[in-house]
């Protein structure tokens, strides 16, 4: 909200510096983003009468004489297109200074001598959004009967001299989004008695009120008022209007329209204007769209309505999106001459979802979505026709028709001046509470310790004695508040045992050499369930910002995914991704989230380098890095299983599933070309990876690992090759070798998988390194060999292995 320091001063005795003020204000909870003073860094800038015009023929410029309140008119060289004698203009002397700090110089343009500049509004800093329309493309010329004369500055009468303080309000300080609102919000502040006054309006017309029979849902409008005023002249509004619209970002447009903005600056009640001729068969129905109507709004664009878009319409057609923005075929135009008003309260969340399902959010959506002052419906209506008989010439029409008149009684808030200072910390007396709660205008009663604060309307944020605190609190003073430790029982930190388990993967993992990753938790209804074994119904959100970002993710999978997407289109081929966070279900009918981690790797094993052979990420790779990260958290080799798994999104035979004591906790594996051929990026890599559920794994877990020092006597090593039938795996032979080797073996380790021209057709080559150690005395050949020849006399024996 755009707020005028000028306009302020209607309500209250202000002599504050603005910027200080801003300051003031900031401190007691509503930030002030800026304080703008658009006359900041201008010069010489006056009102001039153009005394005569004459066009410069082959050219589009004009020769004019204007008085600038000098002995003698200057000389003028100007090319807007809709310059003329007798007007009253915005004149750049020689040396001014415009908007940008450009410089005004006298010069020579086709031989003629230009001795300043006739100025559009956006040439002295106005944006084009707040420049009345008939002036965007030329100069601006002021109404006839603007009180100036030339020669003087035209900051005052432009309102250039006034200070616009920018509230950057939170959602629950709608309040301030009007003129009235900021006024009582200052004057809390500064401790000034607040002057808003009331409205008696005189109707000089017939009674109206059986011309329309509105039917009006009080769902959808509680409120829902309607004047009618006749006679109306549409021109422009008057200067002094015009100057606080734009000066609050709104641009004038006619005497009618304008009332209705102005109206909604300073109470903060949307209103509008229609054509009388709109409802002249005496209907208006306030509904929800039918499926399928469409609108074309005032800004020209054709909406496809909504079911839940609230409408008002001519009893067939419709003429307005409810509290949004009115229809092209209600518009008040230069040929209207009877004006029937609006003033209402809408449901906030329709209002709310149907300005950003159009993507038309307006300044009447805004205070909508976040609360208005039921207070302030008839109030508002009654000051527009007051406003429109001064301005427009109109007659006011006796009646006005409440369709619903629901009405909000003010909260009455109970709470005591011990229960404020006890969450405050501080000692503030019952006489200062009372005197915050008048500087608020919030009538209270006190009865020793206890306090009955009336909340009226206008503060629809207040409910709870907690928000009592927060008033107390801020206004008087957090700087003044003591600094003092809180009188609390005395806690432990510390992370949970949940909370250490996870912290203590992740540090292994970064150990391995992981980057780690952090990606959405909303992603597509696909992704979701992709490189999940066993998807559960999904969690879906119901306003999502695009259909890529409408499901919670049930896996970290699809993140590392994207993630490495992202690097490849930027040649990044060396990947090495680990992401844990959370992944959402909706089984049984309830919300869950579990605890995952995920890996993802992608091209060599090592950094390309001289010493070093460029060895590609393989499964057996992914598979060693994991057995490394489970044999570090405390689980056995002999405890975890893997098997081949049918996965979506995955390689379907180089991807397992692991077991740990039999129970599911994760996957392994490759992702599938299917997935990698539908992204330029990723077309041609080959992404490895595993997934696993810490919500299963930790409750197995070791609560610590216990280090022991390094053996003092030496390990013996022996190699293994073997020959074995083609469908014999690894794990059957590890397990045949680990029974039968003795307690002195400490490491077993593929070193060799050959399958070829070498060996029959249906068998396969493996050697093993096997690691002996005796870690309290020196281990002799002979018991190595004894196990040797145990190990393999169980293999030809278990698995008819061939001893190569």
């Amino acid at each position: 909200m755009l707020v005028s320091y000028n306009w302020l001063q209607d309500f209250l005795k202000l002599n504050q510096d603005p910027n200080k003020l801003a300051d003031e204000i900031t401190r007691t909870g509503i930030e002030i983003a800026s304080v703008n003073h658009p006359e900041k860094g201008l010069k010489k800038i006056v009102v001039g009468h153009i005394l005569d015009c004459k066009k410069v023929e082959g050219t589009h410029l004009n020769l004019t004489h204007v008085d600038v309140g000098e002995n003698d008119p200057i000389q003028i060289v100007c090319g807007a297109p809709n310059v003329a004698a007798g007007q009253n203009v915005i004149v750049a002397l020689h040396g001014a200074r415009i908007a940008g700090n450009v410089k005004i110089k006298k010069s020579k343009l086709r031989g003629m001598q230009s001795n300043g500049m006739i100025c559009a509004l956006q040439e002295i800093g106005f944006a084009d959004g707040i420049v009345p329309e008939k002036y965007v493309d030329g100069i601006y010329v002021f109404p006839e009967d603007a009180d100036i004369k030339p020669g003087q500055d035209v900051y005052q009468a432009l309102g250039m001299d006034d200070y616009i303080l920018d509230f950057d309000i939170t959602p629950n300080r709608a309040d301030t989004l009007s003129m009235e609102g900021a006024a009582y919000e200052v004057g809390a502040i500064v401790d000034e008695k607040v002057n808003v006054e009331d409205v008696t309006l005189k109707e000089d017309g017939p009674d109206w009120t059986k011309q329309i029979n509105p039917v009006v849902d009080p769902k959808l409008a509680p409120k829902y008022y309607l004047r009618k005023v006749t006679g109306v002249k549409i021109a422009d509004s008057p200067l002094w209007m015009q100057r606080r619209l734009w000066n609050a970002g709104i641009r004038p447009i006619n005497n009618v329209v304008d009332v209705t903005n102005y109206i909604m600056l300073l109470t903060g009640q949307p209103m509008h204007a229609y054509d009388a001729k709109t409802f002249a068969n005496g209907k208006l129905v306030v509904r929800k769209a039918n499926k399928g109507e469409k609108l074309t709004l005032l800004n020209d664009k054709l909406v496809d309505l909504d079911p839940n878009d609230i409408i008002i319409t001519d009893g067939d057609k419709p003429v307005m999106m409810a509290g949004v923005m009115g229809g092209l075929n209600s518009e008040i135009t230069s040929d209207t001459t009877d004006v029937i008003l609006e003033s209402a309260i809408f449901d906030p969340t329709l209002i709310r979802k149907a300005a950003l399902r159009h993507a038309n959010r307006t300044e009447a959506s805004s205070r909508y979505e976040k609360g208005v002052n039921w207070d302030n419906t008839e109030k508002a209506i009654n000051m527009a026709a007051l406003l429109l008989r001064n301005d427009a010439s109109a007659t006011v029409d006796a009646g006005i028709i409440k369709a619903t008149d629901q009405q909000r009684k003010p909260v009455v808030v109970h709470t005591t001046v011990s229960y404020i200072n006890k969450v405050l910390g501080s000692e503030i007396s019952s006489e200062e509470m009372l005197n915050i709660f008048k500087r608020l205008n919030f009538p209270t009663e006190i009865d020793g310790n206890k306090l009955t604060v009336h909340v009226p309307n206008r503060r629809w944020d207040i409910s709870i004695p907690a928000d009592l605190v927060e008033e107390v609190g801020r206004l008087y003073g957090y700087d003044n508040l003591k600094s003092t430790a809180p009188v609390l029982p005395e806690t432990h930190g510390g992370y949970s045992v949940k909370e250490t388990m996870i912290r203590r993967i992740k540090r292994i993992v970064q150990g391995q050499g992981m980057m780690e990753a952090i990606s959405y938790s909303l992603t597509s209804p696909e992704k979701a369930v992709r490189y999940t074994k066993d998807p559960k119904d999904l969690v879906k959100v119901q306003w999502p910002l695009n259909s890529s970002r409408s499901t919670m993710r049930q896996n970290l999978m699809t993140g590392l995914v994207d993630a490495a997407s992202y690097n490849m289109a930027r040649k990044q081929k060396e990947l090495a991704f680990y992401e844990q966070g959370r992944v959402y279900d909706h089984d049984g009918g309830t919300f869950n989230e579990h605890e995952h981690l995920a890996t993802l790797y992608s091209g060599t094993t090592y950094a390309e380098n001289w010493q070093h052979l460029n060895q590609k990420v393989d499964f057996y790779f992914v598979k060693g890095q994991l057995s490394n990260l489970l044999t570090a958290i405390g689980i056995n080799d002999d405890e975890v299983e893997y098997k081949p798994e049918a996965i979506a999104g995955m390689h379907p035979t180089r991807t397992a599933g692991i077991y740990i004591n039999d129970q599911y906790v994760g996957m392994i594996g490759m992702v599938a070309h299917a997935v990698t051929m539908k992204d330029k990026a990723l077309r041609g890599a080959k992404l490895y990876g595993y997934e696993l559920n810490l919500d299963t794994i930790i409750p197995m877990l070791n609560k610590k690992t216990v280090a022991k020092e390094a053996p003092k006597f030496p390990a013996i090593e022996r190699d293994l090759s073997i020959l074995v039938d083609k469908d014999v795996d690894n794990q059957e032979i590890e397990n045949v070798i680990r029974a039968n080797a003795g307690k002195y073996l400490v490491n077993l380790k593929v070193i060799d998988v050959y399958q070829g021209v070498h060996v029959d057709a249906n068998k396969k080559s493996l050697a093993y390194n096997l690691t002996f150690l005796n870690e309290k005395d020196t281990l002799t050949d002979k018991v190595v060999n004894k196990a040797m020849d145990n190990i393999t006399s169980y293999l030809e024996k278990d698995i008819n292995a061939k001893i190569r």
